[in-house]
């Protein structure tokens, strides 16, 4: 099947706009130290959250917290990043501390969730199976990725030009 050379440049246009986009994600999550999306591993949070969803996060004020609020978090005892739902606010020695559990656990996370554990809110939006692809395409390999794609982009692009420059000088 042969693709016409206009549906091939919308499709460029569309591949290069997708790869665009998801560059400026990226960079900005390095500049910024924390990105809008995360991808739920396991059933927790069933049935609000499901395995392979992709959530959107947004950084509220910690203070703000509510119980019922559904966090993301970088565990004090298990060293790995959770979301979960805030069951009970605590003030120890003049601060601020959350109890969470998963939705689907019976008993609450052990160690409280403190401001410098806290990365962000649940939005409320969830992109269901596509946490699966950042599951396996988590750094470096998303980032080598999307460095092949738009090489490859550019390479093609500019060969496009110098077909185009060639056929101007005939």
């Amino acid at each position: 099947m042969k693709i016409s050379k206009s549906k091939r440049n919308i499709l460029e246009n569309i591949f290069f706009a997708t790869l665009l986009i998801i560059t400026v994600i990226m960079l900005a999550s390095l500049v910024l130290g924390t990105s809008p999306f995360y991808y739920v591993e396991g059933n927790s949070m069933h049935p609000t959250l499901e395995n392979g969803d992709l959530i959107i996060i947004y950084k509220i004020d910690f203070k703000n917290l509510q119980v019922g609020d559904i966090i993301v978090f970088n565990s004090p005892v298990y060293n790995v990043r959770i979301v979960h739902r805030i069951k009970e606010i605590k003030i120890i020695d003049n601060e601020m501390v959350l109890i969470t559990q998963g939705d689907n656990n019976r008993v609450p996370d052990p160690g409280y969730v403190r401001e410098e554990n806290y990365v962000g809110k649940y939005m409320g939006i969830r992109i269901p199976y596509v946490g699966y692809i950042g599951q396996l395409l988590s750094p470096p390999v998303n980032y080598i990725l999307i460095a092949v794609l738009l090489a490859y982009f550019v390479y093609t692009v500019f060969v496009e030009e110098l077909k185009k420059g060639e056929k101007r000088k005939q």
